[in-house]
């Protein structure tokens, strides 16, 4: 085991060197599966509020195929959750990278009987494990797990992942080698032209495209009401053998034949993930649930995905001559197509009313709102880029406070902020840790997770306070209804199934007991449910479920089960 760990530090130096020169080693990891790859999803990925970062392998629509070490390693980490990868395994190489499986069903024997273990000793079935380099380890090829579909998971598929072990910037897994069949170009459908002098104010002009000939599009001259504008397109990718649509390597756009900006999706940083909003046109898909991919940077992007960006991508048309553009957008296995397309500024547009207030992204702004009801407090991260105040209020005598739409939910937050708003009574003491605030919270973080009508607030003087992450409606309500319980029946006798849930918040905790002994509920989405086996007593079992939502209210459900 010591000189499998001197292997691994000498290769995190070495492959330290070749990640700096994207400069991938090939042939190192072999199939996770027993059948060939055909690719349901890949990597960078747009989705709702993080890329995509890895490959989902089909598994014939099947669950528990055999899952096997992609390499020689050692079983570093352990995550079970209801949400994101699910049951998931990390399996540490000493040629510097990590492996992730993701999705999956169960582990091997061993690997269950350690984490069940785990489990027992917190009292908690969602865990995440860091393990010592000598507890399992496996070869090549050995059977480590078996696919599934838990977690975030809609269809029985692996999620597989290759990062490197020491910064834990995660890699495109196609660009190792992996026998891959890929001779389809990518295929836009739109390019989309943004005011670049204010971002999020005016709508964006967007441009159809003909149906592409030999790899290439040529679609006529646009002339747009922006002298200086950023430019996205709405590109995916395939491969031979799969109708799922793919993420590209690669986008460059020219300006009169002139690099000026590059997009390189070949490494991710787990930190940055949620600045896909900044990387994509956020707005476009909240509205037409379409990816428009950004050949620009907005001034408070912290991705590192840009390459040779002449002035954040700006394409000056200011002086109304027909300026030539060329974007290139080019996939995994080196597939190129290209737009060709004349643009010109047209000054057809009427003035914008001046804004009233601006928030500066990469600045603290803090606000208070002129009726003292409200106030924003903003810290530099949270804006990709400046925007116009806008804050409506609107009466609510009724409840507990105004009813406030801050922005617009079309316009991203990077992190938490802090609102305030000022309740309308004074509340009774009891109440106190009840406050929420009533906001639809979708469920995109990552699948799997809940939808929320509201999240926990605390009171602060007269004001119901909480960091939130997000801009759209909100106003103060009260949280007293516990989560609902409901004993669910199947054809598994020895299966017993518990539903959770919740009004307007989120099921926090739910405990199980089993003859007033804790037992190890598994969850998925809000149904928990408990296997009997033949380590459980035989006779007549007496359940108590007890389970708390945000602001703690909570619920018991007791039943008896013959065993």
């Amino acid at each position: 085991m010591n000189r499998f760990l001197s292997t691994l530090s000498l290769f995190c130096f070495f492959t330290g060197i070749a990640f700096s020169q994207n400069s991938f080693p090939q042939g190192l990891f072999r199939n996770p599966l027993q059948i060939p790859i055909v690719l349901a999803g890949s990597f960078a990925e747009c989705r709702p509020n993080h890329f995509h970062t890895g490959i989902d392998l089909k598994t014939n629509n099947k669950e528990n195929l055999t899952v096997l070490a992609a390499a020689d390693g050692y079983i570093s980490r352990i995550s079970i959750s209801h949400s994101g990868y699910g049951n998931c395994l990390y399996l540490t190489h000493p040629n510097g990278y990590t492996t992730v499986y993701g999705h999956l069903n169960d582990f091997v024997p061993e690997l269950m009987a350690y984490v069940k273990k785990q489990q027992y000793a917190q009292k908690k079935w969602a865990v995440n494990l860091t393990l010592p380099a000598d507890t399992f380890t496996f070869k090549q090829g050995q059977q480590i797990a078996f696919s599934g579909n838990t977690g975030g998971s809609t269809a029985p598929h692996l999620h597989f992942e290759i990062r490197d072990s020491k910064t834990q910037q995660v890699f495109n897994p196609l660009l190792f080698g992996f026998d891959v069949k890929d001779n389809i170009a990518p295929k836009a459908k739109q390019i989309a032209y943004y005011n670049a002098d204010a971002f999020y104010r005016d709508k964006p002009v967007f441009v159809n495209l003909p149906a592409m000939s030999q790899n290439k599009y040529q679609p006529k001259l646009s002339k747009v009401p922006f002298p200086h504008v950023f430019a996205g397109v709405d590109v995916l990718d395939f491969v031979n053998g799969s109708t799922n649509w793919l993420g590209v390597k690669s986008i460059k756009l020219f300006v009169d034949q002139q690099l000026q900006a590059e997009v390189s999706l070949v490494g991710l940083f787990f930190d940055q993930n949620r600045a896909i909003n900044a990387y994509a046109d956020f707005r476009t898909y909240k509205t037409r649930n379409i990816w428009f991919q950004g050949l620009y940077r907005l001034k408070n992007n912290p991705l590192d995905i840009y390459r040779n960006m002449q002035n954040r991508g700006l394409i000056d048309l200011s002086d109304g001559q027909v300026h030539q553009m060329r974007i290139e957008m080019q996939d995994a296995f080196n597939n190129v197509s290209t737009i060709y397309h004349s643009l010109q500024y047209e000054n057809n547009k009427k003035g914008n009313e001046a804004c009233k207030g601006l928030w500066i992204a990469g600045r603290q702004n803090d606000y208070v709102h002129f009726t003292n009801q409200l106030f924003v407090q903003i810290p530099p991260e949270c804006l990709y880029d400046d925007v116009c105040v806008n804050i409506k209020a609107k009466l609510n005598p009724k409840g507990l406070s105004a009813i406030f739409d801050i922005l617009s939910e079309q316009i991203p937050s990077h992190d938490y902020f802090k609102l305030g708003i000022k309740l309308h009574t004074k509340i009774p003491e009891h109440l106190a840790d009840k406050l929420v605030f009533i906001h639809k919270i979708p469920n995109a973080q990552l699948p799997g997770s809940n939808s929320q009508n509201a999240q926990p607030a605390k009171l602060e003087g007269d004001y119901a306070t909480a960091s939130v992450r997000s801009f759209g409606q909100y106003f103060v309500g009260i949280d007293t209804v516990a989560p609902v319980l409901k004993r669910v029946t199947g054809n598994n006798i020895k299966k017993v199934q518990v539903m959770a849930t919740d009004q307007l918040t989120q099921v926090k905790t739910f405990n199980g007991y089993i003859n007033g002994s804790w037992a190890c509920f598994s969850r998925v989405g809000n149904q928990f449910y408990y296997t009997l086996s033949d380590a459980d007593p035989k006779g007549t079992l007496q359940f108590e479920i007890i389970a708390s939502d945000d602001n703690n209210n909570e619920s018991k459900l007791k039943f008896s089960v013959k065993h």
